[in-house]
């Protein structure tokens, strides 16, 4: 098969579709035209109605009981709605796309609902994890002298303590330079207060 025969296989196929639509859409409308016509199918069901209700008067009673002139005098009919010129009916078209268009929405909005309960749930099962769990030893969150330190410094301010040097503290703990300096000087400022 050749490009220009692809070209027109496709060409067929969308003429094809572009005529079902347009079929769907005539239908559609056609369906809604009957449906805005309720007076006349009114009319003919009430009659239906009443010759129903004079034969079996007394064997039902799901039945709407017909006005009568001698209880109330009979109001004056309204007039007819004029019916809608056809630039201010809806477009069934339009609205076929509208409802594809919000039922596309609804769908993304459910997926990312989904994802957001799955990560809900993961994150309530970790709290509940960490609620369960036993708590950390709290001896590790002191330090030589009994005052509490950081969690995130204890470790570096006890090899500072222990004498190691800036880059070998800082090094072993994961922290930088200037924070391995910083706890340095803080543990040689307090040896010489805890040795005396």
């Amino acid at each position: 098969m050749g490009f220009r025969q692809l070209v027109w296989a496709l060409i067929a196929a969308l003429l094809i579709y572009g005529a079902w639509q347009l079929l769907r859409a005539l239908v559609a409308g056609r369906g809604r035209a009957e449906a805005a016509s309720p007076p006349a199918a009114a009319a003919l069901k009430a009659d239906s109605m009443a010759a129903e209700d004079a034969d079996d008067d007394d064997a039902d009673f799901n039945y709407a009981p017909l006005p009568s002139d001698v209880v109330a005098p009979a109001a004056p009919a309204a007039p007819p709605a004029p019916e809608a010129p056809a630039a201010e009916r809806p477009d069934t078209f339009a609205l076929e796309l509208e409802l594809q268009r919000l039922r596309r929405e609804v769908g993304a909005l459910r997926a990312a609902l989904d994802v957001q309960q799955g990560e809900i749930g993961a994150l309530h099962e970790t709290v509940q994890r960490l609620v369960d769990a036993p708590p950390a030893d709290s001896s590790s969150l002191e330090d030589s002298s009994g005052q509490n330190a950081s969690p995130e410094y204890s470790e570096a301010l006890v090899l500072a303590r222990r004498g190691l040097s800036v880059e070998e503290v800082a090094a072993r703990c994961g922290i930088t330079r200037a924070e391995a300096e910083l706890v340095v000087s803080l543990a040689a400022r307090g040896e010489p207060e805890g040795g005396a």
